[in-house]
């Protein structure tokens, strides 16, 4: 996440995904395309054992990864076991210029898939005095706060990002610590397991974000698919000193990352953190601004969301 859109959530996150959203209901889905590389690997070595996740994958060590949350959005409901639903009009929360909302306009279960979506309207005022802003832009965001977090392991979303090559639309697969315990932002720590920008379509960047953090050496700048139009999975495995991630089962960015005193690794990565997906839009200024040459409506779509221990 940008700098610009962490203002906002310094202020607001902390309790916004469980406070101010409202859980639907049960959620419908098929197998869109070939499974990733590594599921292959595992069932062609002859792992027949499944779970709710699919077939076992093998962790470091030997052992198999065991599941730990499923969703593959079958129903035609986000499933409110699992998932929250982001509303800014009653939490007051938002990114850039995004309202986020509970309409089906913005957030959607449909044909076995999530479809999160950023949209223009016409101005308004989203949410209540004092914590009401002028906008006209929509989107969706949905996060486990409050029904599943977890600190270590392996997780996974497959999924495709909206055409594009202007600036404006931003989303992805995100992490964020249930508490604060080390400080608020940045000290307690984040991670960005897939954040795209329309303004670089091909690229989808993995950062880790806590305090002694190092542009350089703490984002993924390496991490490309040719065709974001389209279903990759994108994968995090957790461990206590190193986060690798990997794009259809090729890793392309592992960090072990330095926490400035007083703190030591695996601070503040030691902790429960939740998963969040949202699509929404930048600010109207800086290199990822929204403007009238970006491309509307801009749909985030996800087959899957896993993780295992």
């Amino acid at each position: 996440m940008t700098r610009s859109l962490h203002v906002a959530r310094r202020c607001a996150l902390v309790g916004a995904l469980l406070l101010g959203c409202v859980g639907l209901a049960p959620a419908t889905d098929t197998a869109l395309g070939a499974p990733p590389p590594d599921r292959v690997a595992t069932a062609r070595a002859g792992a027949t054992s499944e779970d709710a996740c699919g077939p076992r994958i093998a962790r470091p060590g030997g052992r198999s990864w065991t599941c730990s949350f499923a969703d593959d959005f079958r129903g035609i409901r986000i499933d409110g076991r699992k998932w929250v639903v982001q509303d800014s009009a009653l939490t007051g929360f938002h990114t850039g210029q995004t309202c986020y909302t509970r309409h089906a306009s913005n957030v959607l279960v449909r044909r076995g898939t999530l479809r999160l979506t950023a949209r223009t309207v016409e101005p308004f005022r989203c949410g209540r005095l004092p914590r009401a802003f002028h906008t006209r832009y929509t989107g969706g965001m949905i996060g486990t706060k409050g029904k599943f977090s977890q600190a270590f392991g392996r997780f996974e979303v497959r999924a495709r990002f909206p055409e594009g090559d202007r600036s404006g639309i931003h989303g992805g697969l995100w992490m964020y610590p249930v508490d604060l315990t080390y400080g608020a932002w940045p000290e307690s720590g984040e991670i960005d397991v897939a954040e795209w920008w329309s303004s670089e379509p091909t690229q989808v960047i993995p950062s880790l974000h806590y305090d002694g953090r190092k542009r350089s050496v703490d984002s993924g700048f390496d991490c490309w698919v040719s065709t974001p139009t389209r279903f990759h999975t994108y994968t995090l495995v957790w461990l206590r000193r190193v986060m690798r991630f990997s794009i259809d089962g090729r890793e392309c960015f592992h960090r072990r990352w330095r926490p400035d005193p007083p703190q030591q690794a695996p601070q503040p990565f030691d902790q429960p953190f939740s998963m969040i997906l949202n699509m929404g839009v930048g600010r109207t200024f800086g290199r990822q601004r929204v403007s009238r040459y970006t491309r509307f409506p801009a749909q985030y779509v996800v087959d899957y969301v896993r993780a295992w221990r």
